[in-house]
């Protein structure tokens, strides 16, 4: 598959998480700034992954989970708050 195409997908793919990892970040940290940057850095991190798109979607929202989990945790110490 050309390389264009897998990003189109997983740009995709993301795009479909995008909000749901947001309100996940919200849920976690409680504040608006830093769920937005938690939210950010996991969906970056995750569209690093080459095969992501090739996941089934229910494997898409658990890895996504997971990183907003690890993400949330740097980017409330980063700013001095605890979680």
């Amino acid at each position: 598959m050309p390389l264009t195409a897998e990003l189109n997908q997983t740009v995709e793919a993301l795009r479909e998480l995008e909000i749901w990892s947001y309100q996940l970040a919200f849920y976690i940290l409680q504040d608006e700034r830093l769920a937005a940057e938690a939210g950010k850095q996991a969906l970056l991190a995750i569209g690093r992954e080459q095969a992501f798109h090739l996941h089934s979607p229910a494997e898409r929202r658990d890895k996504v989970k997971k990183m907003i989990m690890r993400k949330a945790l740097i980017v409330s110490a980063s700013s001095g708050r605890r979680s």
